[in-house]
């Protein structure tokens, strides 16, 4: 409305950021909210040590307990990043049970600890911007990651506000689909040949390894809603693995196939909505998609710092000895269909390790 006012965050009234503050579960929401200003910082405590409802405890019969444990990618910004809209470094970090915030990589669940120089020990939410990208789940039993459990998606998000709504979808290494809803003794199975899954448009949706998409509706049943991927352009007659991953608000599927030797070749496909085909895109333009074990996700290849437009990123090999770890990560241009080495601060050599954010 014209001669309106606009008036500043720090105008809020207390019983309104109460409301807000009240409904913050996580630590690093808590920390940005306190970080807008100083009315936002007194309306609210810091969580306690305690505080976390993760790891989730779902209980499973005549087997060991799982624990559903959530980590969450962000985009860094500095303050000089934020001048000219360029975030300097994406984290994927884990809270632990005992509030502790722990350095994953964006490719598997190694742990690590170096950071940057430039970058403090502690990170201050008053001097950085943090941009949230995705959250990625896993199941663990005894402290390691679950057996044969690939791929698991939560929907919907409600592990925190109410736990008697959640449910847990998962794919396992061979291919099966399964969920579990609050209150259930063991998994239910919804069959088998499936690549991922993902969240899209509200919907939990699921590709099998030809490319077909399904969802799946509230009373667990699959409706089939895009056709399969066209695989005359491959004829290596290897087996091929889809990885879907949205970007823009688009639906893709990575067609991944390993070839002799451990060699990758890649495939990019976007979902038309308009005939529910699959169509191949030869650039991804400014987008850059990281493909990890547990997530695949894309980013604005121009915000981030390293960080190069029409690559998918992914890791070749991995190797783990005594308290070191080792990715070699490549970056394939769809483009050039060439592959290359990359050298990101986050892929490096690593110890185990944790940061203090305040």
């Amino acid at each position: 409305m014209e001669g309106t006012r606009r008036r500043p965050w720090s105008d809020l009234q207390p019983e309104l950021l109460s409301m807000i503050g009240c409904r913050l579960h996580t630590r690093m929401d808590v920390l940005r909210f306190r970080s807008v200003c100083s009315s936002f910082r007194s309306s609210i405590p810091t969580l306690r040590r305690d505080a976390s409802r993760f790891p989730f405890r779902i209980p499973r019969s005549r087997r060991p307990d799982h624990f559903l444990s959530e980590s969450t990618v962000y985009a860094l910004e500095t303050a000089d990043g934020a001048a000219s809209g360029r975030a300097r470094w994406l984290l994927r970090l884990e809270e632990s049970e005992r509030g502790y915030i722990r350095i994953l990589s964006l490719f598997s669940r190694r742990r690590m600890a170096s950071l940057p120089r430039e970058l403090p020990p502690v990170l201050d939410c008053l001097q950085f911007r943090i941009i949230e990208i995705c959250r990625e789940y896993t199941l663990e039993y005894d402290g390691r990651t679950g057996e044969g459990l690939e791929k698991v998606v939560v929907h919907p998000y409600c592990v925190r506000a109410d736990q008697h709504q959640c449910l847990v979808y998962f794919i396992d290494v061979v291919g099966q689909l399964c969920y579990w809803k609050y209150g259930d003794e063991n998994w239910s199975h919804l069959g088998g040949g499936y690549d991922d899954i993902v969240v899209y448009q509200g919907k939990v949706c699921v590709t099998d390894q030809f490319g077909s998409v399904s969802w799946i509706d509230s009373s667990f049943k699959l409706q089939k809603f895009s056709l399969s991927i066209d695989a005359g352009s491959c004829r290596c007659h290897r087996r091929h693995r889809k990885r879907l991953v949205i970007s823009s608000g688009d639906l893709y599927a990575v067609d991944e196939c390993i070839r002799h030797g451990g060699a990758r070749h890649f495939r990019a496909y976007r979902l038309d909505r308009e005939c529910w085909r699959w169509k191949e895109v030869r650039s991804l333009g400014n987008s850059a998609f990281f493909l990890g074990n547990g997530r695949s996700f894309a980013v604005p290849a121009t915000e981030i710092d390293g960080c190069e437009g029409d690559c998918i990123y992914y890791v070749e090999n991995a190797s783990s000895y005594s308290s070191y770890f080792w990715e070699d990560v490549k970056a394939f241009s769809l483009t050039d269909r060439g592959h290359k080495d990359v050298d990101f601060w986050f892929i490096s050599l690593m110890k185990r390790g944790a940061i203090t954010l305040e």
